[in-house]
């Protein structure tokens, strides 16, 4: 069976697992056939082993391969990715920052680096939303963008010790949401106090 790369809305990021059934092939098969439509074009990539994306279909998105690499893990868009897309900083991110389940790792692919943060199941329940976009992906509200970076802060390593310069205002940040989200993840008290002061000395 002929595929259609660009017209078929489950080819745009996509696991050779799943084009050997679309394609009704053996996985062997399907992965010797993408290999070398991928050595013939510059839209076909890689990601990672098992994971494809099609640059040139009309629905591609960086942010929608987020939920292929996570695989079976939980997660979502989150941190300074977030906080841009919200209109909170201005500055693009160099990398596309993930908050999820697994474990903390760097993915570098061909259409751009993917960091992902380890937080506890728990963290992850609420404050996130699912994108509007063709290919949708799970993405954090400001505020929880904006939690989820101070308690990364609070970590050993410090990332996220300083932050770009942040407009709340034009991003419709809800400061009593922000200490909604913060009280249910019942965190231990020096955590959840140096949380709520990193709030006070940005909003």
């Amino acid at each position: 069976m002929k595929l259609d790369l660009f017209g078929s809305p489950e080819l745009v990021i996509f696991t050779t697992r799943d084009f050997a059934r679309l394609a009704g092939i053996s996985l062997a098969a399907a992965s010797k056939r993408l290999a070398r439509l991928a050595a013939g074009s510059t839209s076909l990539v890689q990601l990672t082993r098992g994971v494809w994306a099609n640059r040139a279909h009309p629905y591609f998105n960086v942010l929608a391969c987020v939920p292929v690499l996570l695989g079976n893990e939980q997660g979502y868009v989150s941190f300074l990715s977030a906080l841009h897309l919200h209109g909170a900083i201005a500055q693009i991110p160099a990398n596309v920052q993930v908050a999820t389940t697994g474990h903390a790792r760097s993915v570098r692919t061909p259409v751009g680096t993917f960091e992902f943060f380890q937080l506890k199941p728990e963290m992850l329940l609420d404050g996130v939303a699912w994108s509007d976009s063709p290919k949708p992906y799970r993405i954090a509200t400001v505020e929880k963008a904006l939690l989820d970076t101070f308690y990364i802060a609070t970590r050993k390593k410090r990332r996220f010790a300083k932050l770009p310069e942040l407009d709340l205002a034009d991003a419709k940040f809800k400061k009593q949401r922000y200490r909604s989200l913060l009280a249910g993840l019942r965190l231990p008290p020096p955590i959840a106090a140096a949380m709520a002061r990193r709030l006070e000395d940005v909003a």
